[in-house]
């Protein structure tokens, strides 16, 4: 058997089971009708909300059944009518999920509607292509993560035939195209630049509320039940941060199986989103498309699929999140405030929306945007982390403090939760941050040495002058010594943590890589903060060691920047010291290392 022969069987061999995993069949009280059953002028009827948490009805006509080239596969034309449609302005959004019934029997749900138009108009999900998300199978975290098996992207026989097309939201045609009717998604706590980015990073449109977000301890459902036509939310984010997207509940199963949205989330595939009930505060009229502004109540189950024919996962089943929280001292007006919010386990995307929270919520707990200092406290905790991981950094900003300072969290948060060693959770994020509009920065103004002339491992003082912004210079003393094997002129460098910092070179030049995740953590340590004044010698002579072999000048090429900064320490060639200011600048200075 050939090498091209046993990847194929066993490509087939894990799209048979990943496939196979779960399973297709979703059954609902009163049975389904599938689409290609319908006639033009059938009568059916829907449900959602559009007040508190009561379920009412109104009447939709089936105007044709439209083939479409994506999935899904066949689409129902409705016109809604009826008392609340008129009141509502139409069929809005937050309605998507809204089931349909002819003669008793689940046709689908409403999904996709059109913009500056009449809003009565609609379409609607089949429910056979809505119950396609089951033959993906599900990805939810654990502690003890399962192996990774490839997932069946078929999706059905494809028409190539269609009549209407639809695009992701942000996607511009020419033509006037049905969109989702998206779930709204409405947001509080953060400022609204970042709720921009936010809706980048989603691919949705924010409704961003005044206030300072929702409740942390959602009360947790264990045994629902939830009626097709309630109103529920994904959520992503809730306390004092919140974001969460609001529709309808389609249909639920006898094993607890939930479908809902009739149209894509984030389209992101195999999720772990909580679901929670939502209780839905008015429908808001509008030109473009009416919707509802609802409030999650209780965490219901978790969604599991978010596929382009809808949203499904268990109702009773719960997902793994992440804690984030926030202690912000104003140092100018001596105010101190803690925030805490927790968001769905999703590293991929959650590394992006996260500090984007984080920045917006420091925007609105300072009350400005703008320049300032800022001593920043991180500790990333969960999983295999027993300890857990500390780092503290100082920052300066002359424009915007606030992206400044989160812009290290961000690399830092994003390559310890994606590490490709282990999964950690839980994960927890905790921030404290010590800020003031002043200008804390040092700038190294000079530099003398006591001499310039040192043997081989000579010691030598480096005097250093210090501004702080706008006062009297002060001075500190560092005593170096020249390396053991260094000859000739050497460079004595004294610079602000990070400003010339040594590249990871041994990786960058293919030597070695990163091997564990205790090892990432510890170069993450070893890096320079900001407010360091770091001072040392650099050599031009030959090489430290002098190796006799191949494998000795390998083995030196390999060494991390950790180790060789240990190395630099334990000679005495580096040394540092923690200022409680930015330090800023970089000053060279020359000896000459010459035998006694």
């Amino acid at each position: 058997m050939s090498m091209k022969t046993l990847i194929l069987l066993l490509l087939a061999f894990n799209l048979f089971f990943a496939g196979s995993a779960c399973p297709s069949d979703f059954s609902v009280p009163g049975g389904t009708l599938p689409s290609g059953s319908l006639r033009e002028g059938a009568i059916g009827v829907a449900y959602t909300v559009v007040k508190g948490n009561e379920v009412v009805s109104f009447p939709v006509k089936v105007l044709s059944v439209m083939p479409s080239a994506r999935s899904p596969r066949n689409l129902i034309l409705v016109r809604a009518s009826g008392p609340v449609i008129e009141n509502t302005g139409g069929i809005a959004a937050g309605m998507s999920g809204s089931p349909v019934f002819i003669d008793g029997k689940l046709i689908g749900a409403i999904g996709y509607g059109w913009s500056f138009s009449e809003h009565q108009m609609g379409l609607v999900t089949p429910i056979e292509d809505m119950a396609e998300i089951w033959n993906w199978p599900d990805r939810v975290p654990s502690l003890n993560p399962p192996e990774l098996k490839l997932e069946d992207p078929s999706s059905g026989d494809v028409r190539l035939h269609a009549t209407v097309s639809f695009d992701q939201p942000g996607n511009e045609t020419e033509e006037k195209e049905a969109k989702e009717l998206s779930a709204p998604l409405t947001g509080s706590g953060y400022s609204p630049r970042s709720a921009k980015r936010i809706e980048d990073v989603i691919g949705h449109p924010v409704i961003l509320l005044p206030g300072g977000g929702g409740d942390l301890s959602l009360p947790v459902e264990y045994e629902p039940v939830l009626r097709p036509g309630e109103a529920v939310s994904v959520l992503v984010a809730w306390g004092d941060v919140s974001l969460a997207a609001t529709g309808t509940l389609t249909a639920i199963s006898k094993d607890g199986r939930f479908l809902a949205f009739a149209h894509p989330f984030t389209n992101r595939g195999a999720v772990a989103f909580p679901l929670a009930r939502a209780w839905i505060h008015q429908v808001v009229p509008s030109l473009d498309t009416p919707f509802k502004i609802g409030t999650p109540t209780s965490i219901v189950g978790i969604v599991t699929q978010d596929r382009p024919q809808g949203i499904g996962g268990f109702t009773g089943r719960f997902a793994p999140v992440m804690d984030i929280s926030l202690n912000f001292r104003d140092v100018d007006s001596g105010k101190e405030t803690f925030k805490r919010f927790k968001t769905a386990s999703d590293p991929f995307m959650m590394t992006k929306v996260i500090p984007e929270m984080v920045t917006g919520l420091v925007d609105n707990v300072w009350g400005r945007i703008g320049e300032g200092s800022a001593k920043i406290s991180l500790k990333i905790e969960g999983g295999k982390l027993v300890d857990g991981w500390r780092r503290t950094n100082m920052f300066f900003s002359t424009t915007d403090l606030a992206k400044t300072m989160f812009s290290e969290f961000t690399d830092l948060v994003n390559a310890v939760s994606l590490n490709p060693f282990f999964e950690i959770i839980p994960f927890g994020v905790h921030i404290d941050v010590e800020a003031t509009a002043d200008p804390r920065v040092v700038l190294i103004e000079d530099v003398s040495l006591s001499r310039k002339v040192v043997p081989p491992g000579g010691s030598f003082d480096v005097e250093i002058t210090l501004r702080p912004y706008r006062k009297e210079p002060v001075v500190h003393k560092m005593t170096l010594k020249a390396p053991g094997d260094a000859q000739g002129v050497c460079e004595v460098v004294v610079r602000g943590g990070g400003i010339e910092e040594p590249d990871q070179e041994s990786i960058l030049m293919g030597w070695r890589t990163i091997r564990s995740l205790d090892e990432l953590l510890k170069e993450f340590s070893a890096m320079e903060t900001n407010d360091e004044v770091v001072a040392e010698v650099r050599s031009f002579g030959p090489p430290r060691e002098d190796p006799s072999s191949l494998e000795a000048e390998e083995e030196l090429q390999r060494k991390l920047r950790s180790q060789r900064k240990e190395e630099k320490i334990r000679e005495g060639s580096f040394k540092s010291y923690r200022s409680n200011y930015y330090v800023d600048g970089l000053l060279r200075r020359m000896i000459r290392v010459v035998p006694e």
